[in-house]
Order: structure tokens, then sequence, then C-alpha cells
């Protein structure tokens, strides 16, 4: 009776391992079903590869890189707003300072005004051996380029020389990108306000409100473009002042220099003293002619009434006649 229940507990156990066999088999094959399935839809619709992450692409960094430009076809940075000024001071004979002079005028005056414009000019002469003469130029760095490089020439042509030269130069890069910048701002501000003033209903004291603020508002655009434009003509064009001097045709590096400049400053000194003495004498000669002869007169007077005094008390003085 045991054996007979054992081999029936046997039979049930194997009954159970083969069901679970067949169910395994029919789950490996239905999943195998579902791979199979997947894989032809996929085969059938097939996923996009991004093109960047694509096989045989680079990848993300390489794709990064490649996108920068070339260093030959980079943008090219914005260059400083430099505004250059040229100061130059030409020692030359006397008779030859006016001419040189007047010939780098003419020469600023056929360039035109696109080129070259002159500011201003200046004469100062003190005798006949002492002359300066200052101009002021604005020119286009070509033009200026080509003056600059011939002027030393010219000066030793006119038998002097170019004896002081300075250059400088200031930035206005950072200025011409804050008045941009507050023109932009401001001319969108304005659009604004035009825009509210000619689609807004509302009563007169806000209508005369928006007006005053689009009125102000318009006042710093045209300052602000002002401003910009002076700026950009300064960057456009330097400036140059050439002083040509007059010296002495005496080398001032001879050996009787030093010599010269000692009598030239006695001569000076001794002028000076005769030129005080002339002043004081032109400023009290008309005093002099009118108090002179008051002066001599009172002095004439009181001389003859001293002598008739010394006369009265010599006669009062005098001893008396016995026989009268």
């Amino acid at each position: 009776m045991r054996r007979s229940t054992s081999s029936g507990f046997v039979v049930l156990a194997g009954i159970a391992v083969a069901v679970s066999l067949t169910a395994c088999q029919d789950f490996s094959s239905a999943v195998s079903e579902d791979s199979a399935e997947a894989a032809a839809e996929m085969a059938e619709y097939p996923t996009a590869v991004p093109s960047e992450i694509a096989p045989g692409a680079p990848d993300a960094d390489a794709q990064s890189e490649r996108s920068l430009p070339a260093d030959d076809s980079a943008p090219t940075a914005s260059l400083p707003q430099l505004a250059y000024s040229y100061d130059y001071l030409v020692a030359l004979p006397t008779r030859s300072v006016r001419r040189l002079a007047a010939s780098h005028e003419q020469a600023c005056v056929q360039a035109g005004p696109q080129r070259c414009q002159l500011i201003g000019s200046s004469n100062e002469q003190a005798g006949e051996d002492s002359q300066t003469v200052r101009l002021e130029l604005r020119a286009t760095p070509e033009w200026l380029t080509a003056f600059r490089n011939g002027l030393a020439a010219e000066a030793e042509a006119a038998d002097g020389e170019v004896v002081r030269s300075s250059t400088q130069s200031e930035d206005l890069t950072r200025a011409l990108i804050d008045t941009e910048a507050h023109l932009r701002a401001k001319t969108a501000l304005r659009d604004r306000l035009q825009t509210m003033l000619a689609t807004r209903d509302g009563n007169l004291q806000t209508v005369l409100e928006v007006e005053r603020e689009l009125a102000r508002v318009q006042g710093e655009i045209d300052s602000a473009t002002s401003t910009l434009q002076a700026m950009r003509a300064r960057v456009a064009m330097s400036h140059l002042t050439i002083t040509y001097q007059s010296r002495s045709v005496l080398a001032p590096d001879s050996a009787t220099a030093p010599l010269e400049s000692a009598l030239t400053g006695a001569l000076g000194l001794f002028m000076m003293g005769l030129a005080a003495i002339v002043s004081v004498l032109a400023f009290s000669l008309p005093f002099l002619l009118v108090i002179g002869p008051i002066v001599w007169l009172i002095m004439r007077t009181l001389r003859r009434r001293k002598a008739r005094r010394s006369a009265a008390q010599a006669v009062r003085q005098a001893p008396v006649d016995v026989g009268e």
C-alpha cells in the first residue's frame, strides 16, 4: 500500500514537470515570435538616426568644431576707433617761413575738403628776424601719411629742419559703442511714443504729457546723433598742427652759439631798459610841460619876496647919520 502511494506521487510529479516544460516552451516561442514581429516592424519602419550621430558622421565635439569658421574666413574683430593728432615744429630761416607755410596751405586746399580741411592759421611777427606761422589741418589718413612722409624733405629744401614731432591718439571705441546703443534705445522709445500718440484715445492732459516726453526724447536723439557724427569725423580724419618758426642763420650747434646767445641776451636787456626809460619819459613829459612853468613862477615869486625882505631888513639895521 505504501509502495503504490509512492509510485502515484512520482507519476503526479512527472506530469507537473512535463506541464512546466511545455509552458516554458510555449512562452519562449511566444517571446521569439514577438521578437521576430518587432524585428520585422523595425525592418519595415527603420528608426531615423540623426545625421550628427549617423554612422560615419563625426561626433558632437567634432561637429561643433567643424561648424566654426576657419581662421581665414572668421569675421574680423572690431578694430579700435582711434582719433589721431600730430604736432610738428619746423625751424626755418625767416625768409622761408611764410613761403613754406603758404605752400602747405595751398596743398591742402587743392586736395579738396573731402581729403583735407584747413581749420585755422595764425601769423606772429616780432621784428624782421622773428616770425611764427601756425597751421591747423584735418585730413584723411592716406593724404596725411603722404604729407608727413615728405615734410622733412620739404623743410630741408627750404634750409630748415623738423625739430619736434609728436603723435597722440584717443580711443573712442567705447564712446562710439555707448552712443550707438543709447541712440538705438532712444529711437525705439520714440517709435513707441509715436505709436501711443497715434493710436491711444485719452484726455488732453495725457496727450500733452506724451507729446512733451516725445519732444524730450527727440532732443536726446538729435544730441546723440550729432555727438556720434563728431566722433566718427574725428576717427575718419586726423588732426595736424604745424608750427613754422624762424631761427638764426647761424647753426645752433656751432662753436659760437653760446657767445651769440649771451650777446643776444645782453642786447635784449639793454633794449628793455632803454624802452623803460623812454616809457617813463613819455608818461611824465605832459605833466612836466604843464606843472614846470607853474613851479618856476612860484619859485621866482618866492625869491623876489625873499630879496625884498632882505633889503628892508638891511635898511632898518643901517646906522643913522650923526650930522642929521
